[in-house]
């Protein structure tokens, strides 16, 4: 599944600065440019990809976010 998030003014934080339930957007590696993630307890689940594709204990965790605003609408594609 891709997604294309239509509101690109929003702060920086890294994925261990997350708090549970909070859902954003990776924007710093070649890999997982563009995965939406959702922190549950002390890890990420990435929305709409398969078994295995989250990331486990992240307070480690220095891949750079984006954070969804309050009303922020996101387009999604690929989604088979």
């Amino acid at each position: 599944m891709g997604s294309k998030l239509l509101n690109e003014n929003a702060l920086i934080l890294y994925m261990k600065d997350l708090k549970d339930g909070q859902i954003a957007e990776i924007i710093d590696t070649r890999y997982y440019t563009g995965t939406l993630i959702q922190r549950y307890k002390g890890e990420c689940v990435s929305i709409g990809e398969r078994a295995g594709l989250g990331f486990a204990n992240i307070k480690l965790n220095t891949l750079a976010i984006r954070i969804l605003e309050n009303g922020e609408l996101i387009t999604i594609f690929n989604n088979r």
